[in-house]
């Protein structure tokens, strides 16, 4: 019998990831899926991402979120006195559960920033976003408490679900992103200081989910806001961030706060991309996880890997616990635009 509820728990849980948006724990890695604001807004002139999370370690349940991203950005001038553009684009692929549950989509964000302040040390971008996903799931291998015969399972009554095995949609988001640069240059190389700030509608358009012939359901607007602060400690080796997300979808929020601490092995000058730093940082999401990570940066690249340890009553369910890992590499060197130029 507990072996019977285990998996149908897991199989009914396949079919309501269906309606789940896209998730990551380490969020700020991923800013094309924080805002689209954030397209383009970097201090070098591309970046490449790669991000995945499996969810529910142990539970044999096949909870796999994927996501590649890339954007760059345009027309920065010298003295960062003008405006500029951000493109970009990204993938993701989530499988889960018994169902075979697949989704795929991408998206492409286009952003306009706008400098303001001396040296345009202040930054105001606002970000379009336009995408497409497809779903599909193989209901036959789904359990359902109504093919319980009092005794056992019995595949041959039927569960009454009409699912539906495949759907598509189109999808719009936008977003506002400020950031403040307050770094500056040092006798030991770029003392670093930023701030950003920033607020995102994903979904505007409400999208349709049709995975059952009886009703459609729309996927909720998401409203996001968001915030971090980034600071090298003067006269020494030492960094810290601190950032806090928050997140509305419908009847549900969420929230993901937490902080880094990092000591720099080197300083290479100016560019900060060519420090190498290793880090330690903790986040709490929602009273539900304790998000313990590392982060080893170099020369561009920045390596994290995490743990959703489960702090809340779900550490008593089968295979609690969620693993995620991001490599983001940053190019730094001018030349791929005439006039583009890292801040130095």
């Amino acid at each position: 019998m507990k072996k019977f509820i285990a998996v149908c728990s897991f199989g009914l849980l396949s079919l309501s990831a269906i309606g789940q948006d896209l998730h990551f724990s380490q969020i700020s890695q991923m800013p094309l899926l924080l805002n689209p604001g954030a397209t383009g807004m970097m201090d070098g002139i591309m970046r490449a991402s790669l991000q995945h999370r499996n969810q529910w370690v142990g539970s044999g349940g096949k909870f796999n979120n994927t996501m590649v991203a890339f954007d760059l950005n345009m027309l920065k001038d010298q003295d960062f006195s003008k405006g500029f553009l951000g493109l970009g684009a990204f993938f993701f692929n989530d499988a889960a559960g018994d169902g075979n549950y697949g989704k795929q989509s991408g998206a492409i964000s286009l952003s306009g920033a706008i400098p303001m302040g001396r040296g345009g040390n202040h930054v105001l971008s606002l970000g379009l976003q336009a995408g497409f996903a497809s779903s599909n799931i193989n209901g036959q291998n789904l359990i359902f408490e109504s093919q319980w015969n009092g005794t056992t399972y019995d595949e041959n009554i039927l569960s009454g679900e009409a699912i539906v095995p495949s759907y598509s949609y189109s999808d719009v988001s936008t977003g506002l992103y400020y950031t403040v640069d307050g770094s500056n240059n040092t006798f030991a190389g770029k003392s670093k200081s930023k701030f950003t700030a920033g607020i995102a509608l994903f979904h505007a358009n409400k999208p349709a989910l049709r995975y059952n012939i009886a009703s459609t359901e729309r996927l909720p607007r998401k409203l996001v806001l968001h915030t971090s602060y980034l600071k090298d400690v003067p006269g020494s080796k030492v960094q810290f961030s601190l950032d806090a997300s928050q997140f509305f979808q419908g009847k549900h929020t969420e929230t993901i706060v937490g902080g880094m601490f990092g000591y720099k092995l080197n300083e290479d000058g100016a560019s900060s991309g060519t420090n190498s730093m290793m880090g330690f940082g903790l986040h709490l999401r929602s009273l539900e996880s304790l998000i313990p990570s590392v982060i080893i940066q170099h020369k561009g690249f920045r390596f994290e890997f995490s743990y959703d340890a489960i702090v809340s009553y779900l550490r008593k369910s089968p295979g609690a616990g969620s693993v995620e890992f991001s490599l983001v590499y940053t190019f730094f060197d001018q030349g791929l635009f005439k006039g583009g130029r890292v801040r130095k």
